[in-house]
């Protein structure tokens, strides 16, 4: 079977390069392309290289995984081609055919067997305890330790949490978090604020145990077998919770990334899911109902970066945007180049240091010409970036999410009983 993926993916990459009609509407978008202008680092340039190569055109020299190892994978590309083309399955096929070769140029030893590691919920303990203080971590999981939280994610796994009895009952929802990721034992917050924002409009929360890792670590990697592996776990555990409690939405708390991925399992899979109408991040499914209860003022200037997997692949910043929007007193201005990417993906700024700090330069002048007193962020990844980028340029910035401030603003409102879960 998993001959039968890699063959598809390298067959499926290669049509969509004959798509390509080199009008060069990917360049401006690409974050790569505007750090280092070098066409071998756009999507027109990759497609053309990964193109040659599947065809025999071309050899894996070291200049060839440079620049295909290089791409950020953040899709925005996809989004600016007239023609369609659906850049992911390019590059996807670049790692198929290369396999070992290319994941390794990438990844050295040393962050493969880390990513391995931490599916270990008590390994990814020790290591956000220590990340931040201990010489040769990678600057990713020290970013990841300095934005964590206090609150503790096993004690929201497991349970259910219910609809308060003064409000309508509007359906159950399923959890996607996991001890076996570093993201949610970090940014732990995020979670109990989806919990109280998602009761509070009258949807059960489930939070199951049994989840694992997305797999975006592994479908980035080109390691498909693990993401499939992966995949098929994560669609069995939502099976039977459906059968055992009937599940209405599987809800992802700000993480573009994660949702993009639960989106890629029709295509590990082979079969459709419908998870594009099942799989929600907490605002789209509250734009998509409305919300209950009092929105309180929360008089703050804010910038928003979106998440690239969010934006690109699930397309739902702008519902996201509608709910903050909503919040009183909120003052949101940029940032100007939100839509491109920042960088933070699959440990970008420990892997190509040169790149990431000219997308972090030309990030920082955006930033700096609005001024915010926060910046809102869609994506776990990206926040644990942005906390080195807080730290290493000492700026006076908050990070939060979405639903953070969605929270605020219920806590704001004079909501009686809305703190207690």
């Amino acid at each position: 079977m998993s001959n039968d993926l890699y063959k598809r993916i390298i067959e499926e990459g290669l049509n969509e390069t004959y798509k390509c009609v080199h009008c060069g509407f990917c360049l401006p978008t690409c974050p790569t392309y505007r750090a280092t202008w070098n066409e071998a680092d756009s999507p027109r340039g990759r497609i053309y290289l990964v193109k040659a190569l599947l065809t025999g055109k071309l050899q894996p020299t070291e200049t060839l995984l440079k620049h295909l190892d290089a791409c950020v994978i953040c899709r925005r590309c996809e989004t600016a081609c007239p023609s369609g083309v659906q850049y992911s399955k390019v590059i996807d096929a670049a790692y198929a055919y290369l396999g070992s070769k290319l994941t390794n140029y990438g990844y050295p030893w040393h962050i493969r067997t880390g990513f391995q590691l931490i599916e270990n919920p008590t390994i990814i303990k020790l290591a956000l305890s220590v990340s931040s203080s201990l010489p040769g971590i990678p600057r990713h999981m020290k970013g990841f330790a300095r934005s964590r939280n206090e609150e503790k994610l096993n004690d929201t796994l497991g349970r259910v949490f219910k609809v308060p009895k003064d409000k309508i009952n509007r359906g159950r929802v399923l959890l996607f978090v996991t001890e076996s990721c570093v993201a949610w034992q970090s940014h732990t917050h995020l979670v109990y604020a989806t919990i109280r924002v998602l009761t509070w409009n009258g949807f059960e929360v489930v939070v199951p145990r049994e989840f694992k890792c997305c797999g975006a670590p592994y479908m980035h990697m080109g390691m498909f077998n693990k993401a499939l592996e992966l995949a098929k776990h994560n669609v069995d555990v939502l099976n039977r919770y459906e059968k055992t409690y009937g599940i209405d939405y599987v809800v992802v708390p700000d993480s573009g990334g994660c949702q993009a991925q639960w989106l890629e399992y029709e295509k590990l899979l082979n079969m459709n899911l419908n998870l594009r109408q099942k799989v929600m991040n907490t605002l789209q499914l509250l734009d998509k109902v409305g919300l209950i209860g009092e929105l309180g003022p929360v008089k703050m200037r804010v910038s928003i970066q979106h998440s690239c997997h969010l934006m690109n692949v699930v397309k739902v910043h702008d519902a996201v945007l509608r709910v903050v929007s909503k919040i009183p007193g909120l003052e949101i201005k940029g940032l100007d180049t939100a839509d491109i990417c920042c960088g933070a993906g699959m440990m970008y700024p420990d892997r190509h240091p040169d790149i990431a700090r000219e997308i972090t330069r030309q990030k920082l002048e955006d930033l700096m010409r609005h001024k915010p007193e926060a910046l809102i962020l869609e994506s776990v990844t990206c926040k644990a970036h942005w906390a080195n980028i807080i730290r290493d340029n000492n700026l006076a910035v908050k990070l939060l999410y979405p639903t953070e401030l969605l929270d605020m603003s219920y806590i704001s409102g004079g909501n009686p009983g809305y703190e207690i879960l």
